[in-house]
């Protein structure tokens, strides 16, 4: 399953990456250095989604497509 987020580094100089659909709603994480922003993001996603009742089964292959925004 493929999510599109996008990721900023923002004037602090933290991380900033986002995620929003219908499905899963608005998802939101910082961190310090671009690459734990997105296994933060990762992490929130696959939670989310072994969470909801909806789906029934478990995602193992989950793939991020990022896009950079400034």
């Amino acid at each position: 399953m493929k999510f599109q987020c996008t990721i900023t580094r923002r004037n602090d100089g933290r991380w900033f990456a986002r995620h929003t659909s219908s499905d899963m709603g608005d998802i939101e994480v910082t961190a310090d250095s671009r690459e734990a922003a997105i296994e933060k993001m990762e992490n929130e996603l696959r939670y989310r989604i072994e969470m909801c009742p909806c789906t029934g089964r478990a995602f193992r292959n989950l793939e991020i497509e990022i896009v950079e925004t400034r």
